[in-house]
């Protein structure tokens, strides 16, 4: 899969990449427009969705659009010499598809936040629910790596009892399997026990 994911929703954009070991958000959303890096041991493995924020510039300029429409149709009804209540229904009418077209743009998103240092999170529709799903995995599963290259190892100058602790850590939140927090556990003892006679 891509390390990369871009967003487009509306006026809004979004777009992540993760690197090696940090990832890029560059987001230009209703409430945000920043550019920043997360480092991946900050991300914590859990989410929580909410409602997005409507886009207010938009709304503003479709309610203004419709009021001058509104208006200028008036003024040439009143200027053709229309009866009152023809004004009436002409502005009802020309009212509802308006109402009709702010609602279904004001329709609100969802975001899918991630727990982190930094603010993290994804607009989360109904058709890039799945494309935002696989990403997520692949942050979790690049992480994953990350914590293995950086403390699945046997390092001569740590003390035995900070490594250990290490590998419970990296054991208790599911980074390594069974089978390979044994191993390294009997690597570790194998290094630290290790005896040569002289």
């Amino acid at each position: 899969m891509e390390n990369k994911l871009e967003i487009k929703f509306k006026n809004q954009k979004q777009s992540f990449e993760i690197l090696e070991d940090e990832i890029v958000v560059d987001m230009h959303t209703a409430k945000h427009k920043l550019k920043y890096n997360i480092p991946l041991d900050d991300i914590k493995n859990n989410w929580h969705i909410v409602e997005g924020s409507l886009d207010r510039v938009s709304m503003g300029l479709s309610a203004s659009i419709l009021f001058n429409v509104i208006l200028i149709i008036c003024l040439v009804a009143i200027r053709q010499g229309a009866p009152p209540l023809a004004m009436e229904i002409i502005s009802y009418l020309l009212f509802l598809p308006f109402i009709m077209s702010g609602i279904l743009y004001a329709k609100r998103h969802q975001e899918k936040h991630i727990s982190s240092s930094k603010l993290f999170y994804f607009i989360y529709t109904d058709k890039n629910k799945k494309e935002v799903d696989d990403f997520i995995d692949l942050v979790f599963k690049k992480q994953i790596d990350f914590f293995k290259r950086k403390y699945f190892i046997v390092d001569p100058i740590l003390p035995y009892q900070t490594q250990y602790e290490r590998y419970v850590w990296l054991y208790t939140n599911e980074y390594i399997t069974d089978n390979e927090f044994e191993d390294i556990k009997e690597d570790l003892d194998k290094y630290f026990n290790f005896n040569p006679r002289i």
